[in-house]
């Protein structure tokens, strides 16, 4: 599958959002998990091709801590 767009959304429950696009015919690219700077997510590929990246905040984390950096928008 060609990706065709990459899209962000953030939902309250990470699992059954990614549950239900598997059941749905979309490939699990990453399965659910938490990353070191306090995001919960899954990304999934549709049936056209898009990625969708599912996103919850666990934890507020210091961009130091990871080695990231804090932007003011």
């Amino acid at each position: 599958w060609a990706t065709k767009s990459s899209v962000m959304l953030r939902v309250s429950d990470v699992d059954a959002v990614c549950a239900r696009a598997q059941e749905q015919g979309a490939l699990v690219v990453h399965p659910p998990e938490k990353h070191m700077y306090g995001e919960y997510q899954a990304t999934v590929r549709d049936f056209a091709g898009h990625i969708w990246t599912l996103t919850r905040t666990v934890e507020d984390v210091d961009p130091a801590a990871w080695g990231g950096e804090a932007v003011e928008i």
